[in-house]
């Protein structure tokens, strides 16, 4: 109902949502970017990069601009403003806000735009978007943050280019779905010891599905008479394969989008090894966030600020635990690197009188002008 209003308030509210996979002749289900997020693997990866954009705090030295960001339209608070489009633009390739301006120029809102209404028009001297809402719409007023693309005007969505890697993971869902329907129960093959005609076949195989197939049936205990015998046909997908099949096709999503196979709930022999968390987290971000920070940047600079500084503060994303951070500032202060003031602004603390001079440890002193720990006082400061 709410969606609804505001659709017909504004006009502009996307129409689409998230649709389920149908399937072709050969029973193969499709995958598009409506379609993805029905795939858990995509799903967490798409979340996951999405919901880390927008909750990672983004400084802006204009204030009007860092206002208009926290507050984008009536509607959105400037989280979900950067997750729905991050979203979009992870699936789609391309997500867009229209720049409403006043009549004098100054920033007003950030509008979204369907993003199967908008298309790129290069005919002109000067590119410019057509949408159904507003019409045609100059590129400095369309906030356009897109995947990467071969021309730099249009990105290209994932879902699409890596599409075949992800009819193989639906494949599989498909495949795994119907085996639970049967209770998990495999292949398997009624053998009689003599000849049987064909309507014979046909009644043994339909007693047999209406007593054994599907979940229902499970547990119940198989009678056979005249000497048949029942026997497993092999298949190349047994529950080893199907595990090992899935755990390649999360590996591809993590291809994909640039994430560690960790952060999709797969395991690994460095999961548990010693700085392997900081270590995953550093990679994240160089390898995949950095990218998308870097997206939003260089939109927000080239049409809302042009003049501003940005700054993306990912230190809450790849920060190792606490005790690898206490471990390493300690080292840092007692080899003279950094002041004790310092360490506490890296643990977001307040800074302490006296503590924004370098200290060395007694082994290491040079003489002159440093402090020795253990020591209340201070050599070359009398």
């Amino acid at each position: 109902m709410l969606r609804e209003l505001l659709r017909r308030w504004v006009g502009y509210w996307p129409t689409h949502g998230v649709i389920l996979p149908t399937f072709d002749s050969a029973g193969i289900p499709s995958v598009t970017p409506s379609t993805a997020l029905a795939f858990t693997p995509v799903y967490r990866a798409a979340t996951l990069i999405a919901n880390d954009v927008a909750r990672t705090p983004l400084e802006v030295s204009d204030d009007i601009v860092s206002r208009l960001l926290a507050q984008p339209n009536r509607w959105q608070n400037g989280f979900e403003f950067r997750r729905s489009l991050t979203m979009q633009a992870l699936l789609y390739g391309n997500s867009f806000a229209v720049i409403n301006r006043t009549v004098g120029g100054d920033l007003l809102e950030l509008l979204p735009v369907d993003i199967e209404s908008v298309s790129l028009d290069l005919t002109k001297a000067e590119p410019f978007y057509r949408t159904r809402q507003y019409g045609d719409v100059p590129m400095q007023s369309m906030l356009h943050i897109r995947a990467a693309g071969l021309d730099g005007l249009w990105g290209e969505s994932p879902i699409r280019l890596c599409r075949t890697s992800l009819q193989i993971l639906a494949a599989q869902e498909s495949a795994q779905l119907e085996v639970m329907k049967n209770a998990g129960n495999p292949k398997l093959a009624i053998v009689h010891p003599g000849p049987m005609g064909a309507p014979a076949k046909a009644m043994v195989a339909e007693d047999f599905v209406k007593h054994h197939a599907g979940s229902q049936n499970a547990g119940k205990p198989l009678v056979l008479s005249e000497g048949m015998k029942v026997e497993r046909i092999s298949s190349t997908l047994d529950d080893q394969g199907i595990a090992a099949a899935r755990r390649y096709s999360v590996e591809d999503v993590a291809r994909i989008y640039g994430v560690p196979t960790t952060y999709l709930s797969e395991q690994s022999q460095m999961s548990g090894a010693y700085g392997a968390m900081e270590w995953s987290s550093r990679r994240y971000v160089d390898a995949c966030l950095s990218h998308w920070f870097s997206a939003w940047s260089a939109e927000i600079t080239a049409k809302l600020a042009p003049f501003a500084e940005l700054h993306f503060d990912a230190d809450m994303i790849s920060r190792p635990p606490l005790a690898e951070q206490m471990a390493a500032l300690r080292t840092g202060v007692e080899s003279g690197v950094i002041t004790r003031n310092e360490a506490r602004e890296w643990l977001d603390l307040e800074p302490l009188p006296g503590l924004d001079e370098p200290i060395v440890a007694k082994n290491m002193g040079t003489g002159g002008g440093v402090t020795n720990i253990g020591t209340n006082t201070s050599e070359g400061m009398a």
